[in-house]
């Protein structure tokens, strides 16, 4: 039966290498792989919204946004006379007021009679869409258990793929994350910390991925294509803009059961045909074309090698002594930090200190990403050209790609907790900040296969370990600084201002310590040299043909 598949993706496969080489199917597989790794991490920042019961709030043009009082109406008139955006603003919150009454006397009327707290005693149930009465410490934990989990999950991420290759480690672990998110509106009804270990788990799935997918770029990919390869890892930004409007709109439209169950089933689907699809590397590829296999492995001749390194090939001790993979670990952890703080925070800022509704959080938290994945196209297609050109140095290039990619975003990051209530400057900062942080994949993103390719998926698993702390540092940090004190926008203030210094300070410590060449280290270490004259003695004593025949 299996051999029988295996013969038909060649002929299947052999129609399409004329138009469609089939690193670009890689590329597209990777980036779904990304793109539903994220749909189940942000489950829980988004539906910890509706799951969580607490008393009515006022969800009109935002809690923060209304204006009651027509002298303070006059005076924001008189400000933003010379203020081009206020006019769209303006329109935006007058066309949002006209179905004021008729939406809060819904959601008011919903909030009565199905929003009321669940009974500890209920019974389980499918789509009651009974919210729980959990404190916000509780809250806290739920957000940064995926975090707990994330932090440990790239180091195994990176073992799996050394070990048994990225493909299968992603395999099995998209299909325990969907299995666990489907299950997860039954685990919340047990017990609030069930469901936070269960996260746990998740997070160590989510884990995996981007260390396996690093170890494909380096396989699949010629170097003069590996930024455009990298640019298919930002499939979890994809995922990002789609998953927040998309479960957030479930969620309020039906229950927020639904927003658990519909991405899992087609979380589930998509490991179908990532399993048919998916290879290592060109060489195990049953449907490449000999001439796209030899010219993969012809450009990465010298660089990457073909066979998978054993554990006691991999230079530990190298890799955590030296001056430049710190370096860029500590950037790595910047980046992160300012990922983590928009995927866990920003729909709480949005629905709790502006007072959104949960539809319009999800929006407009999900819109700055697609900055990030368009900016991004644009920085991968120009680091390839300028590397492809030798205009500068390799290094020379990921340290001014960290001006774009962590400098910009901290500015911006601070700007938006001083617009309050303007709508479409709140919008623009958050479009910035996330799109120029799209450069990240032409600087700490691409780091770890200048300096080592052999080691990529392994370098990336440490850096995104380490980096990965800060996701169960932020959500606990959120509650302790705003969330106790009701999200009022001066302590959120406090938060971005803490979000831009860590950013901007992993910056720093890259631009001095930071390289852009290939480590000594990156060689295969040699096995045991009593192991291997065994093995060299074993085939000297067996006896030739000419021997034999005597």
């Amino acid at each position: 039966m299996y051999q029988e598949c295996d013969e038909r993706i060649p002929l299947i496969t052999s129609r399409k290498k004329r138009w469609i080489p089939m690193r670009i199917w890689m590329c597209l597989m990777m980036f779904t792989a990304c793109w539903t790794s994220y749909a189940c991490r942000l489950q829980m920042p988004i539906l910890v919204v509706p799951m969580i019961y607490e008393p009515l709030i006022n969800y009109t043009n935002g809690g923060a946004c209304v204006y009651d009082d027509e002298s303070a109406r006059r005076k924001r008139d008189v400000v933003n006379l010379f203020d081009p955006g206020s006019y769209l603003e303006e329109y935006v919150l007058d066309r949002m007021q006209e179905d004021r009454d008729q939406r809060l006397h819904s959601l008011q009327r919903r909030q009565v009679t199905a929003s009321m707290p669940r009974s500890p005693d209920a019974r389980f149930a499918f789509f009651s869409g009974e919210p729980f009465d959990w404190t916000p410490t509780v809250r806290g934990q739920l957000l940064a258990a995926y975090g707990y989990g994330n932090a440990p999950g790239n180091f195994i991420g990176g073992w799996l793929s050394l070990r048994y290759g990225p493909r299968h480690a992603i395999l099995w672990t998209s299909i325990l994350a969907a299995v666990i998110s489907l299950v997860s509106p039954f685990i919340a009804q047990c017990h609030w910390g069930f469901l936070m270990f269960s996260r746990v788990i998740v997070g160590v799935t989510g884990g995996v991925i981007f260390p396996a997918c690093h170890t494909m770029v380096a396989k699949w990919a010629p170097p003069h294509e590996r930024a455009r390869f990298i640019w298919s890892l930002l499939g979890g930004t994809f995922g990002t803009i789609l998953t927040y409007p998309m479960i957030a709109g479930i969620a309020e439209s039906t229950n927020w059961e639904s927003g658990w169950y519909i991405p899992s089933l087609l979380m589930l689907l998509w490991t179908l045909v990532w399993a048919v699809i998916a290879y290592d590397s060109p060489a195990e590829h049953p449907g490449i074309s000999d001439e796209e296999k030899n010219y993969i492995i012809t450009a990465q001749a010298g660089i990457v090698r073909t066979e998978k390194p054993r554990w006691k090939q991999t230079p530990i001790r190298q890799i955590f002594r030296s001056i430049p993979f710190i370096s860029l670990v500590i950037c790595h952890y910047g980046n992160l930090f300012l990922l983590f703080f928009y995927q866990n925070s920003l729909m709480l800022y949005l629905t709790k200190a502006l007072g959104f509704r949960l539809t319009q959080g999800g929006a407009a938290a999900g819109a700055p990403w697609a900055a990030r994945m368009l900016f991004g196209f644009f920085f991968s297609w120009a680091g390839d050209t300028i590397k492809r050109k030798q205009i500068i140095s390799v290094g020379l290039l990921r340290k001014l790609a960290t001006i774009f990619s962590h400098f910009i975003p901290g500015i911006f990051l601070i700007l938006v907790g001083y617009v309050g209530c303007n709508f479409v400057l709140a919008n623009v900062f958050l479009f910035f900040a996330l799109g120029f942080n799209g450069a990240a994949l032409i600087s700490n993103l691409s780091n770890n296969q200048d300096l080592a390719p052999n080691f990529a998926g392994f370098l990336y698993g440490i850096m995104n370990t380490v980096g990965s702390t800060s996701g169960f540092v932020i959500p606990p940090l959120v509650e302790e600084i705003a969330g106790k004190y009701g999200n009022p926008i001066e302590r959120w203030q406090i938060l971005f201002w803490i979000g831009a210094g860590v950013c901007i300070g992993s910056m720093v410590v890259f631009l001095f310590g930071g390289k852009g060449n290939i480590q000594s280290w990156n060689e295969y270490r040699p096995l045991d040299r009593p192991q291997a004259d065994i093995e060299a003695r074993q085939i000297n004593s067996e006896p030739s043909d000419d021997v034999a025949r005597t």
